[in-house]
């Protein structure tokens, strides 16, 4: 399993990018090497948001899920839908998000240097300075739990999202600095290369005294804006079985606090498109069975069953466990593996 193919970070759309990239490449020159890597990926994503939000100190909200037909993010989430900000906080500033009930919400500040010194939960009006972040500007993204197949669910967000806002002191813009789009490249390429050889994302996202340097590189380039293992725990599973028909026994108590999900992609690990519009299967959205236990169907879907997910050639899948409890991050616990149906 290499951990940058199961990550789930940031989304990026690739218009936005692209548009970031062409206003930047005519004139980066700054060269960015190992010591000012981490400080430059930060600034081109925090770019990112900034153009799509039109500003600092206010949110974009993606509407939707990305499109399958059109997607830019390698294994791609499709439990949660996103909003992000950019925010000044060199004089204090502070956001406010509305009361969710049962519902996931996690909000993730992340400094200038790609550490997370916070997530929070649900709602409330939350504090940002720079004596807990370090730093003149962070990024807070959220994640709220979305049924994709559902258009009232999808509605209850976008109420949800209209809900959040930000007060800040100063309004500084942000201004991506003009780095060197060769040097940079070349070492995000080296540092994904070297991050297929990594079983898990441990120690790569969180506060500084918590990650471990090398990891947190390599998380950097191949994974920005991803949870700490405590927050979000990623699994990528490539099992090298053909088309066929198989399953996932899970039990009713997985040891999470919030919810599980399993997402199949291709052999590139992008969502193949499929007829039944079906990609993920999680422990709020399925279907239980009698006991509490959920079966998560991997291929068969032709007769109906639920819970399913269609497979192609070179098929692999992710399991999520969203704040999981200390015996999954110890390994005393493991999610249960892949099956034949029969």
């Amino acid at each position: 399993m290499a951990f940058l193919a199961a990550v789930n970070s940031a989304p990026a759309f690739s218009q936005n990018f692209d548009a970031t990239v062409d206003q930047l490449a005519d004139s980066r020159d700054i060269p960015v090497t190992v010591d000012n890597f981490i400080r430059a990926a930060t600034d081109i994503e925090f770019g990112k948001y900034v153009a799509l939000a039109g500003g600092v100190n206010t949110f974009y909200h993606f509407r939707d899920m990305m499109p399958v037909d059109a997607q830019t993010t390698i294994s791609a989430n499709r439990d949660t839908l996103y909003s992000a900000a950019i925010i000044d906080i060199s004089e204090g500033a502070t956001f406010t998000l509305p009361d969710v009930g049962d519902r996931y919400m996690s909000a993730m500040i992340i400094n200038q240097d790609h550490y997370l010194n916070t997530v929070v939960h649900g709602g409330g009006t939350y504090t940002l300075d720079m004596d807990r972040f370090d730093t003149p500007y962070v990024a807070v993204y959220l994640r709220v739990l979305l049924d994709a197949t559902d258009p009232a669910d999808l509605a209850a967000v976008h109420a949800i999202q209209d809900q959040m806002s930000i007060e800040a002191t100063s309004s500084e813009p942000f201004i991506v600095p003009l780095y060197d789009e060769e040097s940079y490249m070349g070492l995000v390429r080296a540092a994904v290369g070297v991050g297929a050889y990594l079983p898990d994302s441990f120690r790569m996202f969180g506060r500084k005294e918590d990650v471990d340097p090398v990891r947190h590189f390599i998380g950097t380039a191949g994974g920005w804006g991803g949870l700490p293992e405590d927050e979000a725990l990623y699994l990528g599973i490539s099992p090298n079985l053909p088309v066929g028909t198989y399953k996932i026994e899970v039990p009713a108590e997985v040891p999470v606090k919030d919810f599980w999900s399993v997402s199949v992609y291709d052999a590139d690990r992008y969502f193949a498109p499929n007829a039944l519009g079906a990609y993920v299967v999680n422990s709020v959205n399925g279907t239980r069975n009698e006991d509490g236990s959920m079966t998560v169907h991997l291929g068969g879907c032709e007769d109906g069953r639920v819970n399913c997910l269609p497979l192609v050639e070179g098929w692999q899948y992710t399991v999520r466990l969203y704040r999981a409890s200390p015996e999954v991050l110890d390994g005393s616990w493991t999610f249960p593996e892949v099956q034949p149906a029969n």
